[in-house]
C-alpha cells in the first residue's frame, strides 16, 4: 500500500456515480444503500483515491452537517475498499460516529 495515495482521498457527492456508467442494477443497489443510510441519519458520499480505488462512504452528519475524514480514517477506508474490490464486492463502508473525536 502506498501511504501517500491512501492518505489523500477526494470526497465527491453521491451523484457522481450516475455519470460513471454503472449498470442500472448496480445503481439500484447503490440507491438502496443510500436510502437505508439516510433513514439512519447518515449521508452517503464517494471517497476516491488517485490509483482508482473508491468506496461509498456512509457518514454521520449530526447537527452541523460537517464531517472531517482524517488521514488515519482515509488510510483505513482505502485498505477496506481495496480489499472489498479485490474480493469482488461493491465497496460500501460506514464510518463509526464518535461524539468526542
Amino acid at each position: 500500500m502506498n501511504i501517500k495515495i491512501a492518505s489523500r482521498a477526494l470526497m465527491h457527492p453521491f451523484s457522481i456515480l450516475r455519470g460513471v456508467g454503472f449498470t442500472s442494477q448496480t445503481m439500484q443497489r447503490f440507491e438502496r444503500f443510500r436510502s437505508s443510510e439516510e433513514k439512519k441519519g447518515r449521508v452517503v458520499s464517494v471517497l476516491k483515491w488517485a490509483d482508482g480505488t473508491w468506496c461509498l462512504l456512509a457518514l454521520h452528519c449530526e447537527k452541523f452537517g460537517v464531517v472531517v475524514v482524517d488521514e488515519g480514517q482515509q488510510i483505513d477506508a482505502y485498505e477496506d475498499a481495496h480489499a472489498l474490490i479485490e474480493a469482488g464486492y461493491l465497496p460500501t463502508i460506514s464510518l463509526r460516529w464518535e461524539a468526542h473525536a
